[in-house]
């Protein structure tokens, strides 16, 4: 069995990834948006203010005039 030739096959190396070019949560970049929640929170604080405001409001009106006072 010493005539038997090996054969040689040059295979070249892998080209190694590019990890942060695959990675899926890249994958979801574009414009940025405020969050759900702060939105929420924003017309939460919104609808309060609203509410002081006309709350404040009702009650000015309905205060007592100091140049009267109640018998």
């Amino acid at each position: 069995m010493k005539n038997k030739k090996s054969i040689k096959l040059a295979v070249p190396a892998p080209k190694p990834r590019n990890r942060v070019a695959q990675n899926p949560l890249l994958r979801k970049g574009g414009a940025h948006q405020r969050a759900r929640s702060g939105e929420r929170f924003a017309s939460k604080q919104q609808a309060r203010k609203a509410a002081r405001e006309w709350k404040g409001s009702r009650d000015a009106r309905l205060a007592p005039c100091p140049a009267h006072p109640a018998a």
